[in-house]
C-alpha cells in the first residue's frame, strides 16, 4: 500500500486512485467521522474511486453507481490504475450464498473473514474437494465452500431472472431495517432492492427516487414479479419508499424488517402507504439512469 503522502500527491496530480473494499460490509458516511450519518454501505470487493483524502484516515469515495460519501481507510485497500486493471482481469468468484458465510483459513482451523451475498473475491483455484481457494483484497488467503460462490464472469452475465430476485428477497424475511444499510446483515428499503437485484448480477441506483427512473412505468394491472413499486406522496410524486412486486397485489419490502406487503386493503399484509407508481427496470448503458448489468460496468470488467 502506498504511503498517505504519496497517495494524496498522486490524487492531486490527476492519477486515478482506487480502493477495493476489504471488509464484508463497509460503511459510507455523510461526513468524514464515525459519528456522521450512515448514508450507504459497500461490500467486500466493491471497487471505489478515491476522490480525495479527507484527513484523519478518511477518504471521499465514489461507488460504482456514482454515490459520493466518506469511508475510513481501514475498510479499503488503496491501489493505482495498474492494480485495478489487474483485479478486473483476474479470476474472481462472487459469493452467492443468501446467508452470511465465512472464508476459512487454508488449514480449516480458523476463520479469515465473514462474507455476505455479492462479495467479490479473487480466486486461486476451484478444487475438487468442495472448497475454493480465494484471496482477499489485502492479500489474506483462505478457502470458501464451492457451493457458496460462482465464477465472476458467469455471475455477471446472468439472464434476467425474476424468480432469483424474489428468492433472494424471501431469504431475507425478518432481516432488520437499518438506515443506509445495504447488505444481507441489515438494510433500508432501497438497499433491500439493490441487494436482491445484485444477486442477479445487476446494479440499480442506490436510493428509491433514482430507482423509480430505472425503467418504464407500468400499470398496477400489468404488474409482474420483480417489478418495483414506489410509495410516497401521490400528489407531488415524491418517492420515499420502494418494494419488490411478487405479482398481483403482493410485494416484499423492508420497513422495520423485511416483510410481505399488499396493495389490497382487504389483505392482512396491507399497509397504509401512498402508492405513486410501478416501474419495470430496464438494462441500460454505464452512466445512464437504467439498471446496469455488471458485465457491462467498466469498474468491474
Amino acid at each position: 500500500m502506498l504511503a498517505a503522502s504519496v497517495m494524496v500527491l498522486a490524487c492531486n496530480a490527476g492519477e486515478p486512485l482506487w480502493g477495493l473494499v476489504n471488509v464484508s460490509v463497509a460503511c459510507m458516511r455523510a461526513e468524514p467521522r464515525h459519528g456522521a450519518e450512515l448514508v450507504s454501505q459497500a461490500i467486500m470487493g466493491t471497487p471505489m474511486k478515491l476522490i480525495e483524502s479527507a484527513g484523519s484516515g478518511w477518504w471521499r469515495v465514489q461507488s460504482p453507481d456514482g454515490y459520493d460519501a466518506y469511508m475510513i481507510d481501514n475498510s479499503l485497500v488503496v491501489c493505482d490504475s495498474v492494480r485495478h486493471a489487474a483485479w478486473k482481469s483476474s479470476p474472481r468468484v462472487v459469493v452467492t450464498s443468501p446467508s452470511q458465510t465465512v472464508v476459512m483459513s487454508r488449514d480449516g482451523v480458523g476463520i479469515v473473514t465473514d462474507v455476505v451475498n455479492g462479495c467479490i473475491l479473487e480466486c486461486g483455484f476451484i478444487g475438487s474437494g468442495g472448497m475454493c481457494s480465494v484471496t482477499l483484497p489485502d492479500g489474506r488467503v483462505g478457502a470458501i465452500a464451492r457451493d457458496c460462490v460462482m465464477p465472476m464472469e458467469q455471475w455477471a452475465c446472468q439472464s434476467y431472472d425474476p424468480d432469483l430476485i424474489l428468492s433472494m428477497a424471501r431469504s431475507m424475511m425478518g432481516t432488520p431495517y437499518l438506515w443506509g444499510g445495504m447488505s444481507t446483515k441489515s438494510l433500508d428499503c432501497s438497499g433491500f432492492v439493490r441487494v436482491c437485484y445484485w444477486a442477479n448480477g445487476r446494479l440499480l441506483p442506490r436510493d428509491a427516487s433514482p430507482q423509480s427512473h430505472s425503467g418504464k412505468e407500468v400499470s398496477v394491472q400489468d404488474l409482474r414479479p420483480a417489478d418495483l413499486l414506489f410509495f410516497g406522496n401521490s400528489a407531488t410524486g415524491r418517492i420515499n419508499h420502494v418494494a419488490i412486486s411478487t405479482g398481483g397485489d403482493g410485494f416484499i419490502h423492508c420497513s422495520g424488517r423485511v416483510m410481505d406487503g399488499s396493495l389490497d386493503p382487504a389483505s392482512p399484509c396491507y399497509m397504509r402507504l401512498d402508492f405513486v407508481k410501478a416501474v419495470r427496470p430496464e438494462t441500460g448503458t454505464y452512466g445512464s439512469k437504467a439498471m446496469i448489468q455488471v458485465s457491462d460496468h467498466p469498474w468491474y470488467f
